[in-house]
């Protein structure tokens, strides 16, 4: 007779990372806004919320490990005990840099691009739209080092990883790697997909239910340590 699997049923709450500094010569670093998001969130998840996590796990980029710090800070300031995180390159952003110049030199014509290139944050965003799109397209699979199937996959085996970890599971990422995390939950396309990930919020938290099977989504992108009207300064995008 055939061995049962064992129970690994567990919540994952999967954070973004607070606001980097977009548009500047280093935008792998929080920005002194997202410095202030990610104080919040430390708070929150140290005295509002009650969950107690078995395991951490953060991707290797600096905001990563800056959003974590100030979670951390949070927890010891509590007398509350927070494993040490457990650093997983998997769980990082995809490229953007390659995947904009890329779409610049296929469509030089797009009127957004010089009102981007000059700070304009929906013309930005816009671009950054419409460049995700043709890198799921494959329309730079020739220009970029990791293409969108890639990517994906590399995310797969990130989260095939977690089914290792103990207990309920914080993973500070960045919100590409979420989008795939949903993807795979709700069997969503790709251009839907694009639809529902440009709207994540930084420090952005969206819960799942890490099943033996398949994770299931449970929320996405709730901000509730930024619930108060003083607050909605603080809800960002980038």
């Amino acid at each position: 007779m055939a061995q049962a699997h064992a129970d690994t049923t567990a919540r994952v709450h999967l954070i973004r990372h607070a606001q980097a500094s977009w548009g500047s010569a280093d935008y792998d670093r929080l920005s002194p806004l997202g410095e202030m998001q990610a104080w919040h969130l430390g708070r929150w998840l140290a005295g509002a919320a009650t969950t107690a996590y078995g395991s951490v796990v953060r991707g290797d980029m600096r905001r990563h490990a800056q959003t974590l710090a100030a979670i951390e800070a949070a927890f010891a300031a509590a007398g509350r005990k927070l494993p040490a995180a457990r650093v997983d390159a998997g769980w990082n952003e995809f490229e953007h840099e390659p995947i904009l110049a890329a779409y610049a030199s296929a469509h030089p014509d797009d009127a957004n691009l010089v009102a981007a290139r000059a700070g304009d944050e929906p013309a930005q965003r816009a671009v950054l739209a419409a460049a995700v799109r043709g890198w799921h397209e494959g329309q730079f699979d020739g220009a970029v080092a990791e293409t969108w199937a890639d990517f994906g996959k590399r995310i797969a085996a990130a989260r095939e990883r977690i089914g290792n970890e103990v207990g309920n599971v914080l993973i500070v990422t960045s919100g590409g790697a979420m989008w795939r995390c949903a993807q795979a939950a709700l069997d969503l396309d790709d251009a839907g997909l694009v639809k529902l990930g440009m709207k994540l919020r930084n420090t952005g938290i969206s819960e799942f239910l890490r099943g033996n099977d398949r994770w299931q989504m449970l929320s996405w992108n709730e901000l509730p340590h930024l619930a108060e009207p003083a607050h909605l300064d603080l809800h960002t995008h980038y």
